[in-house]
């Protein structure tokens, strides 16, 4: 029986064989990171500077955005205050998302703009309103 090559076992994730083979042990790549610092960056001045949509009400800040490893889908986290607002805000955001890659085409350098995904991340509750 012929013995398949290329068919042993896999090796782990980030290491690697150089052309002379030798191991090599590669670093998880930053540019992730670095992509959704530049779209937390540029969101948040776009809605800084105020969208023409009624809904948008309440103040919103983006507190992160998660990238998939190939960076073409971004996850963006907001929150809204006061936290009765953000339902509302939130449907006003996802129906802007055409706009934003359209801003984010024209104000970042990416080849490929991300599909963008908006998700409200819920405000914990303060000491004052619990009540026992």
């Amino acid at each position: 029986m012929r013995e398949r090559r290329g068919k042993g076992p896999r090796l782990p994730d980030g290491v690697s064989f150089g052309s002379d083979g030798s191991v090599r042990n590669e670093a998880p790549s930053s540019r992730p990171a670095q992509v959704a610092s530049v779209l937390q960056r540029a969101l948040q001045d776009r809605i800084v500077r105020g969208l023409s949509d009624p809904r948008l009400q309440g103040m919103v800040s983006i507190q992160e955005v998660r990238l998939s490893p190939d960076l073409l889908c971004a996850r963006v986290r907001v929150s809204v205050f006061p936290a009765d607002r953000g339902p509302l805000s939130l449907a006003a955001l996802k129906s802007a998302v055409g706009f934003f890659r359209s801003a984010l085409r024209e104000s970042t350098s990416l080849r490929r703009v991300p599909q963008l995904t908006f998700e409200l991340l819920q405000a914990p509750e303060s000491p004052e309103e619990k009540t026992t």
